[in-house]
């Protein structure tokens, strides 16, 4: 029976533990843009109604450079999604930064409406 507990004394322990280490090394403040050029900028006149709505996930390093760039609702077309990738992977941010000021990297999903 007191092992019993005790497992569960040292389990909860652990959960709190982790619960804390994870709101710690969430951003303290998040990233703000600093050069964006817009997707619109890509031709899609030449795509007409084949194209969808997107959506793309990044990584903002703690440089404030884009990296990781996915697109996980594709537009329809393959070849936007590369155009996409490749316009959103020049972005950059001022980076998140932790409680103490310092930079860290984040994670930003990012819905494109070619249609506006």
């Amino acid at each position: 029976m007191m092992s019993n507990v005790l497992r569960c004394t040292i389990l909860s322990t652990l959960f709190a533990t982790s619960m804390v280490a994870s709101v710690l090394a969430a951003p303290f403040q998040l990233p703000v843009a600093i050069s964006t050029p817009s997707v619109n900028q890509i031709n899609i006149a030449s795509y007409g109604d084949s194209i969808h709505n997107a959506d793309v996930r990044f990584t903002i390093n703690e440089d404030g450079s884009v990296g990781d760039v996915e697109v996980v609702k594709s537009s329809g077309v393959s070849a936007l999604d590369e155009a996409l990738i490749e316009k959103i992977s020049t972005w950059r941010f001022n980076p998140a930064t932790d409680a103490n000021g310092n930079p860290v990297a984040s994670s930003k999903t990012e819905y494109i409406d070619f249609r506006n």
